[in-house]
């Protein structure tokens, strides 16, 4: 991590552009991307489709922002300190929908796009 200092850049409240996910919605997509990722409450996947599509939004370094659906599950921590998901958690399920045993074994299975809302209210693209 490195300190910054921003000086007059901070304005206060900005307007963020929002993206209007309805004509996604019912779209299919395959899911091209298994992140294995650890957060502040322990270890976690991250499951991405391709890109969708290329917004007029640009990134902080002016690149067109790609679209892209995602899915989170989380991993536990057993007594050993072996990492895995439990029998008849969301992952488990999710998994034995999709007739695999791990899960990198979803990559190329197509699915399709949802709404997902966050407990912020907000909502974003993700996949049954």
């Amino acid at each position: 991590m490195q300190e910054v200092d921003l000086k007059e850049k901070v304005v206060g409240e900005i307007v963020l552009p929002t993206i209007d996910i309805e004509k996604y919605i019912g779209q299919e997509a395959k899911i091209e991307l298994v992140r294995e990722l650890k957060g502040e409450y322990g270890y976690f996947i991250r499951l991405e489709t391709g890109v969708i599509d290329t917004l007029e939004i640009k990134d902080a370094d002016g690149k067109p922002v790609e679209l892209v659906a995602s899915r989170l599950f989380g991993l536990q921590t057993d007594a050993e300190g072996q990492i895995g998901w439990g029998e008849s958690t969301k992952l488990d399920l999710y998994l034995k929908k999709r007739g695999v045993k791990h899960y990198r074994e979803l990559i190329g299975i197509t699915v399709k796009l949802q709404a997902q809302t966050s407990k912020e209210g907000k909502d974003y693209l993700s996949f049954n």
